[in-house]
């Protein structure tokens, strides 16, 4: 029934669709962290009546879903804008004894969530209504474990707009890979392109500069090359973008026979997306302690101990990122 879509646990389940291919669940996370209070995220296997990619994301202690939802309506993961409904059928949503008006305090009317917000029942969908009449069954999701949030919020006025003197002329590149992020002064050079500046805006993303619209344009008529630099490339237009980083993990206690990449690969894929891990040792001094790059979306810095089971045996080690703010080559390289 549409009437029970409120809060229930201080938690509201939404339904996200249009997510580009190949999405995943923290990366979903990641586009949305600065929204509110994400205590998870879904990627369904299956697509939606549209043939899109769709999934969850669930928000802890929203006070106006309506707002929320407004808000959200501007989130873009590169050039797909996501449409986000409040999940029907979401235990989360469920919303309890809603029709019993007045038996007691948290009795709220239908489309009212225990904050006092409220949002438009017209709008909820579920997962049924998504994908169709099709196997319930078959539709798999991927789950983000939940992650504990800091519950204060700093309320930022509507009218703030950094960096909009740059509208329309710069544009956020997300590099294909970590080589083509530190050698990217190289390859302007390469390919003879001059532009204002290019600044690190964190993980593998840059904002780039252009003295005018001519020159942006010029640019983006390197279609062939960019394709090689870059996985994503927007002009920049005051919108939000994900909150990545680069962490470079450093793993002690590996035992010898287990320092193999693949090995710290399995490991440092718990965290993130893994960037780079060194492909051989026989020349390292110090196998006591080996270095990853990891692409993640939470700003708390890492430090966790993870188990190793290798046939019937246990291994413990510990991974913990290197305090040291990074910065790509290509801004410590003399011009």
């Amino acid at each position: 029934m549409a009437g029970k879509g409120q809060q229930v646990g201080n938690i509201i389940k939404f339904f996200v669709t249009n997510l580009p291919e190949g999405c995943t669940p923290w990366e979903l996370r990641k586009s949305v962290e600065g929204y509110g209070d994400v205590t998870g995220t879904y990627v369904a296997r299956k697509r939606d009546k549209q043939g899109s990619r769709f999934g969850f994301v669930s928000f802890a202690g929203v006070r106006d879903c309506q707002g929320l939802l407004k808000l959200l309506g501007g989130v873009r993961m590169g050039e797909f804008k996501l449409k986000f409904n409040v999940a029907r059928f979401a235990v989360e949503n469920s919303g309890g004894p809603v029709e019993k008006e007045g038996k007691g305090q948290d009795f709220r009317h239908a489309g009212q969530n225990c904050f006092g917000g409220s949002f438009n029942v017209r709008d909820v969908r579920s997962y049924k209504e998504v994908v169709g009449s099709s196997s319930f069954g078959s539709g798999q999701v991927k789950q983000v474990a939940d992650q504990k949030v800091d519950d204060k919020v700093i309320v930022v006025p509507d009218r703030t707009g950094a960096f909009r003197n740059l509208h329309e002329l710069a544009l956020v590149g997300r590099a294909k890979n970590l080589e083509a992020l530190i050698d990217f002064d190289r390859l302007l050079k390469i390919a003879k392109v001059v532009v204002a500046n290019f600044q690190y805006i964190g993980g593998l993303s840059l904002l780039i500069t252009f003295h005018d619209e001519d020159s942006k344009t010029r640019f983006l008529d390197l279609k062939e090359t960019l394709n090689l630099w870059f996985s994503k490339l927007d002009t920049w237009s005051g919108q939000s973008l994900p909150p990545e980083r680069i962490a470079w993990l450093k793993l002690y206690g590996i035992p010898l026979h287990l320092l193999e990449s693949d090995v710290l690969s399995q490991v440092c894929d718990r965290f993130g997306k893994v960037l780079f891990v060194p492909k051989s040792f026989e020349e390292d001094h110090d196998l006591s302690i080996a270095r990853v790059g990891v692409l993640v979306g939470s700003s708390k810095r890492i430090r966790e101990e993870v188990t190793l089971r290798w046939r019937d045996r246990s291994f413990r080690i510990w991974v913990e990122e290197d305090p040291v703010d990074w910065i790509p080559d290509c801004f410590e390289r003399d011009s």
